[in-house]
């Protein structure tokens, strides 16, 4: 094989690594060849066009949408969930791809940060503890929203799920007054919670709407009219509580000096957070939560991916 010419050789080389699918360094016994050698002239070969590949199929369109959704926002990654035929079912894709976006970012010793959310809330049935990294802690970044139905939050139900340490707030999430937030936030065991929250590694948060059936004014922590004035001012969704509009920018509320939670700048600094949302009623929260650079990786289903892309 020595005297072949470098075209032969090539020839020679692809034949057994794509056709008879040997190793390069079968490839390179055969032909009393190095390993390097080998390694370059099959580079070659396909540089020159005499391997070509062909893919009969073209690209699946939640492929190509997920990309389209990340290069436009410029975001980390994006997840696309297929859309059911019942909400609820299509809430439930999301949350298991989300799950499966949550355990590819989770490390030992990960500072897990979460708040309550509706979406949320059904993540816990796809996490699974087995393949869990350890020492996970999380930490909580808003006070708590307790229900009849949920009689423990979510941070406490996926806590126990991943065998996890949590750090958690248990207090109201909004309370009456000014004076009644700062004297808990003086509290020492307050106080040290919320010392956990600059040191949140990944956060995994729902992106909610404005609108007078939303999750915030059916909780009860806003009123229609609080939600009236926002959307006046152009809010279109909030993270974590914080409001923002259409191009990213921040939006105050009234009720900013009785909550008790994370600041935005807080928001801003955690260096990978996972949004969640589905729905069409959803696309203007999810496209504005985008622009806020906050949202590093977005989970979210087929229907409303189109409507994000969407100009």
């Amino acid at each position: 094989m020595a005297d072949n010419n470098q075209d032969d050789l090539m020839v020679i080389a692809s034949w057994l690594y794509y056709q008879e699918r040997l190793t390069h360094e079968e490839i390179a016994e055969r032909l009393q060849m190095s390993r390097v050698s080998i390694t370059r002239l099959l580079q070659r070969a396909r540089a020159e066009g005499i391997v070509q590949f062909t893919i009969t199929k073209p690209l699946p369109e939640q492929y190509k949408l997920e990309n389209r959704i990340k290069e436009k926002f410029g975001i980390k990654s994006v997840t696309i969930s297929k859309t059911m035929a019942d909400p609820i079912d299509t809430i439930r894709e999301v949350c298991r791809s989300a799950a499966f976006s949550l355990n590819k970012l989770l490390f030992p010793g990960c500072r897990l940060g979460l708040a309550f959310s509706s979406t949320l809330s059904y993540i816990v049935d796809f996490l699974d503890s087995t393949s869990a990294p350890k020492n996970i802690i999380i930490q909580e970044l808003a006070g708590t929203y307790l229900s009849p139905n949920a009689p423990y939050g979510i941070s406490w139900r996926i806590a126990e799920k991943l065998n996890a340490h949590i750090n958690s707030l248990p207090v109201p999430v909004v309370v009456q007054s000014e004076e009644m937030r700062n004297g808990l936030l003086n509290e020492p065991s307050i106080r040290e919670a919320m010392q956990g929250i600059p040191l949140v590694d990944l956060a995994m948060v729902g992106l909610g709407r404005i609108g007078h059936d939303s999750t915030l004014v059916k909780t009860g922590h806003f009123t229609p009219e609080i939600m009236k004035s926002l959307k006046e001012k152009g809010a279109v969704g909030d993270i974590l509580l914080h409001f923002y509009d259409q191009d990213g920018n921040y939006v105050s509320n009234p009720i900013e000096n009785r909550m008790i939670i994370l600041k935005w700048d807080e928001v801003v600094r955690i260096p990978n957070v996972i949004g969640v949302a589905t729905g069409q009623n959803k696309v203007e929260a999810i496209k504005g939560a985008l622009r806020t650079g906050t949202i590093h990786h977005l989970v979210t289903d087929m229907d409303t991916a189109l409507g994000v892309v969407q100009d």
